[in-house]
């Protein structure tokens, strides 16, 4: 260029930098699947990211820790970026507890952009230590969790690749920067934070602003207002990134109220620099089903351990609304039931004292006490019923009797042929007994037709007199 002019250099130079500039730009694009908005999207989450441990989202922010002591919590993303020129951007905010007295230490947690697969690294730790209720309630998840290698604010001590260490220790709180090939087991206090670091109160409450800018070549880290932390490094595609954090250390002795800083995740983004696609293209899950509100269902009520209890205690609360609404609708009808046999037994009461006014005009009318002569006509004809069946029955007996003797006067003739005579007699004694109980019967049936009608007279006349009296109008 010693043939241009100085302005035109100028020009040619200034041009050059504007096309990089729009090279870049055009370069530029975002990575949804290794992003986490500010209000989490539960679908996402699920289908992109592994959480165990203390994170959950909320409507406000991916809750990383909620200041529990001696706990940890992890969300890496499950899929590997394919890019080694990018940007991760993200904001958090960490406050101490107001009720906490006493100085909380060694809490803080870490961002990882690490080789391995992280998310399936600690599945299995996870799955059986921090989610272990026994182990948790008991306290001994810690130890078996950092046996198996996963001591370091939730991840490994040997990891593969870089971290971003944001600490609160006795000697105040740092943001540092280290990498590793895996060959050293770094711990809080024992190589960390490193020297490559800054003071910082990032527990101050207020949101704090990182850059994670990658290259091939090196690794910077800027934190709000502070200088950026370098480190010359190789970096490879491949990689995973996530974040893990850890409750500061209980001690017994301390109030059981003591709690660690709140930690909250407001937002990640990651922006690819380099050609071609940075991530995996994850088919998208089906928008969540929008539920009806008979739909919807309370989760820690339908799962809790306590559930059969509930129910039964529901069950007993409808058996008891549903006797009550039986006693409220029953009520008036008891009552109405009450009242008319009340009524009832008033008419019957007066029905009786009636007949009681009407038998007495009777006998006043006719001069007789016809209740007292129409019960002695029943006792009579009981007596008359009495007298027959007595008379029948021993009537039943003679001829008993009589059969008897005629069984004894056969079974004499057939020893002696010599009775003629003597059965003659029997046969003449027999007609006379046989007409004489015929001759009986035929007088007990005609006492028995004139007592009835004897009755049947007594009715009619009765019955013709009060005619007569209706009549006359006595009645």
């Amino acid at each position: 260029m010693a043939g241009f002019s100085a302005s035109r250099r100028w020009r040619i130079c200034s041009a050059s930098v504007l096309l990089l500039q729009i090279h870049r730009t055009l370069a530029e694009t975002a990575l949804p699947g290794h992003s986490v908005d500010k209000v989490p999207d539960v679908n996402q989450l699920a289908q992109m990211w592994h959480l165990s441990g203390t994170v959950m989202p909320s409507y406000r922010s991916l809750i990383l820790s909620p200041g529990v002591a001696d706990r940890i919590g992890t969300v890496f993303n499950r899929y590997p970026l394919k890019t080694n020129d990018f940007e991760v951007s993200f904001t958090f905010s960490a406050k101490k507890n107001a009720s906490s007295s006493a100085q909380m230490e060694n809490d803080g947690f870490a961002f990882w952009y690490v080789r391995e697969n992280a998310s399936s690294a600690i599945d299995n730790a996870s799955s059986q230590h921090t989610h272990n209720q026994e182990k948790l309630i008991s306290g001994s998840w810690q130890n078996d969790y950092t046996k198996d290698g996963y001591g370091l604010l939730g991840y490994k001590y040997n990891y593969n690749g870089l971290g971003v260490f944001f600490l609160n220790t006795k000697d105040g709180k740092t943001v540092s920067l280290k990498t590793n090939d895996g060959s050293m087991t770094p711990e809080v206090g024992n190589g960390l934070p490193d020297k490559n670091q800054h003071q910082l109160d990032y527990q101050n409450g207020e949101d704090h602003a990182v850059k994670i800018r990658v290259t091939p070549e090196k690794i910077e880290v800027t934190v709000g207002n502070l200088g950026p932390l370098q480190v010359a490094t190789r970096s490879e595609p491949g990689g995973y990134i996530g974040i893990s954090c850890r409750g500061a250390d209980h001690d017994p002795s301390r109030d059981t109220h003591e709690r660690s800083a709140n930690l909250e995740l407001k937002g990640l983004k990651l922006t690819n620099f380099a050609a071609g696609p940075g991530e995996e293209v994850v088919a998208q899950a089906e928008p969540a089903k929008v539920l009806t509100d008979a739909e919807k269902e309370e989760i820690l009520s339908a799962h809790s351990s306590f559930k059969d209890h509930r129910d039964e205690s529901e069950a007993i609360k409808e058996l008891t609304n549903m006797v009550f609404k039986l006693i409220v609708e029953t009520k008036p009808m008891q009552s109405q039931m009450a009242q008319a046999l009340d009524t009832l037994s008033s008419r019957i009461t007066k029905v009786e004292h009636s007949f009681g006014m009407l038998r007495a005009e009777i006998d006043k009318k006719t001069g007789h006490k016809l209740v007292a002569e129409f019960e002695a006509i029943k006792k009579d004809l009981a007596d008359i019923q009495g007298f027959a069946s007595k008379d029948t029955t021993d009537r039943g007996k003679k001829l008993e009797s009589l059969h008897a003797d005629i069984e004894h006067v056969h079974r004499t003739a057939a020893s002696n042929n010599d009775i003629a005579g003597s059965l003659d007699n029997l046969q003449d004694s027999s007609s006379k007994v046989l007409e004489q109980l015929q001759g009986e019967h035929k007088r007990m049936f005609g006492i028995s037709i004139v007592a009835i009608a004897f009755i049947l007279i007594a009715g009619l006349s009765l019955y013709n007199k009060f005619r007569c009296w209706e009549k006359k109008h006595v009645l």
